[in-house]
């Protein structure tokens, strides 16, 4: 799949600067499909350290720690390759993006499992991130365009966010996570009013997509046409300045050829 990648969140210059200083003292047995596993094995640290918060909060560190190699894995996996010239853009697309989606739900649930989160929370996080997801791969396929982060906020500023969230309530106090609003965990009411907002964001974000698509389609098709009307008007002016005296076409523009239509145009 060849596509070209899109990145305008908030840490991306800062953040590509230090991937190309990184990837350039890799190892030369270090590989990009190394580097996805240790993404992988990041995520679930993550994942683990989250629910061994319910018994200690010094697993914050395993969290941290997840996280740090979490973000290690994932974004230099294609910088490597990029760097090295070893892109496999079909295989690479799917198992870099495989592998996120795999990864954001360990984390997402891990945290949902602590003490600083709920489950209904983290599912509905969880699904506003794979319908974001499962948009970028559309858009990916339709426009040739990967775009990684909306609104300044990628895949870093997610795992900040992550790695920030347990020092609120930590901080503030449980109530935070135990109070109740309407009669539903308040939390899970924020959260939920926060779900509702974005999803009807998406939807004009698509219809805004819909419209530019469709006004693109439609100029392309009124080029086209353009295009397979010239030939005919320029036989058309070429028969004309060959007719003899009599206004009877000569015998000769049967053998035009495109090369004459060509110039005549």
């Amino acid at each position: 799949m060849s596509t070209s990648r899109l990145n305008t969140s908030f840490v991306a210059t800062h953040e590509r600067i230090l991937l190309d200083r990184i990837v350039r003292r890799l190892p030369a047995r270090a590989t990009p499909d190394h580097l996805t596993a240790i993404g992988l094995w990041g995520a679930g640290a993550t994942g683990v350290g989250f629910v061994l918060c319910n018994f200690s909060p010094a697993f914050l560190a395993l969290v941290a720690a997840g996280l740090a190699i979490n973000w290690f894995g994932d974004s230099l996996d294609g910088s490597l390759a990029r760097h090295r010239k070893i892109e496999r853009p079909k295989y690479g697309f799917l198992i870099d993006h495989s592998s996120d989606l795999v990864a954001q739900s360990m984390i997402v649930i891990g945290l949902g499992c602590s003490p600083y989160f709920t489950l209904c929370s983290s599912l509905l996080v969880l699904s506003l991130y794979l319908l974001m997801s499962s948009y970028t791969y559309l858009r990916a396929a339709v426009e040739g365009v990967h775009r990684l982060s909306y609104g300044g906020l990628g895949a870093t500023e997610f795992r900040i966010m992550v790695a920030l969230w347990p020092f609120v309530p930590l901080i503030i106090g449980p109530s935070v996570i135990s109070g109740r609003l309407f009669g539903f965990s308040g939390i899970d009411v924020v959260i939920a009013f926060l779900a509702l907002c974005t999803y009807v964001i998406f939807v004009f974000l698509v219809r805004q997509d819909l419209g530019r698509l469709e006004a693109e389609e439609v100029k392309s098709q009124s080029v086209a046409r353009s295009v397979i009307r010239l030939p005919a008007a320029a036989k058309g002016s070429e028969i004309g300045r060959k007719e003899d005296n009599d206004g009877r076409p000569d015998d000769d523009n049967e053998g035009l050829t495109l090369l004459d239509l060509a110039r005549s145009s």
